[in-house]
C-alpha cells in the first residue's frame, strides 16, 4: 500500500500536471506556443516528488502512466478523444513524440535515481526550464545564428535558466528539506555554472527530436556517477 508520503506525492504530481494542462488550454488563444508553456511548467514536478517513499509508486504510478497516455494523445493515435484533448492539442504543436520522450525520461530518472533526487531534479530542470527557455527565446529573439537552428541568444537562455534552476533546487533540497550532498555550499555557484555550461552545449548539439531524452538522461547519469 502507498504510504502517506507516496499519496502526497501522487496528489501533488497529478494535481500540478492537471493544473498546467488546464492553464495551457485556457491560454491557447493568448499564448503563441502553449506546448512550450507545458514543456517548461511541467518541470515543476521536481518540487513534488521528494515526498515519495517508494520507488515503485513513484515510477509506476507517478511517471510511467504518462508514457502511454501521451503516446495515445499524439496526432497519429487511433484514440480520437485523446487526439482532440488538451494533451493532444499540445502534442500536435511540435514534434509528435516530444512530450512522450519527456515522460520516458521522467520515468527512467524516477526509477534509477530514486535515491538521488537532487541529480534527477537537475536533469529534469535542464530539460524543462533550460531547453524550454532556450527554444522559446531562440525562436523569438534569436538573431545571431552560430549553428543550424541554434542562436547565441537561445543558448544564453539555456545557460541562464539552468543556472537559476540549479541554484533554486540546491536551496530547496539542501536548505529547505535538509538533504545532505557532497558539494560544499561554497562550491555551489561553480557547480551551477559548470552544469549550465554542459546543458547549453548538449542542447546545441542534440537534434531537437531527441533532446527530451538525451539531455536529462545524460545530465542525470553524469551527476549521479560523480556523486553529486
Amino acid at each position: 500500500m502507498p504510504s502517506e508520503g507516496d499519496l502526497l506525492g501522487l496528489a501533488g504530481v497529478y494535481g500540478y500536471v492537471l493544473l498546467v494542462v488546464a492553464a495551457s488550454w485556457l491560454l491557447k488563444n493568448r499564448v503563441t506556443n502553449t506546448r512550450k508553456l507545458v514543456h517548461i511548467l511541467v518541470g515543476g514536478i521536481v518540487f513534488f516528488w521528494w515526498s515519495f517513499e517508494s520507488r515503485a509508486v513513484m515510477t509506476g504510478l507517478a511517471a510511467l502512466p504518462f508514457v502511454p497516455l501521451l503516446l495515445l494523445a499524439t496526432p497519429r493515435s487511433p484514440v480520437e478523444f485523446l487526439r482532440g484533448s488538451p494533451l493532444g492539442a499540445r502534442s500536435a504543436e511540435g514534434h509528435p513524440y516530444g512530450l512522450v520522450l519527456y515522460a520516458v525520461s521522467w520515468t527512467v530518472l524516477a526509477y534509477f535515481l530514486f535515491d538521488d533526487l537532487f541529480a534527477a531534479s537537475i536533469a529534469i530542470a535542464a530539460m524543462s526550464f533550460g531547453d524550454g527557455m532556450g527554444s522559446l527565446v531562440g525562436k523569438r529573439c534569436g538573431r545571431r545564428e552560430y549553428m543550424p537552428h541554434r542562436t547565441l541568444e537561445g543558448s544564453l537562455a539555456v545557460f541562464a535558466a539552468t543556472l537559476v534552476s540549479v541554484l533554486v533546487l540546491a536551496w530547496f533540497y539542501f536548505d529547505l528539506l535538509g538533504y545532505s550532498g557532497s558539494t560544499p555550499p561554497t562550491m555551489l555557484p561553480l557547480f551551477a555554472i559548470s552544469v549550465s555550461g554542459l546543458v547549453s552545449v548538449l542542447e546545441a548539439i542534440t537534434p531537437g527530436a531527441i533532446d527530451n531524452l538525451v539531455i536529462p538522461l545524460f545530465v542525470g547519469g553524469l551527476l549521479h556517477s560523480l556523486g553529486v
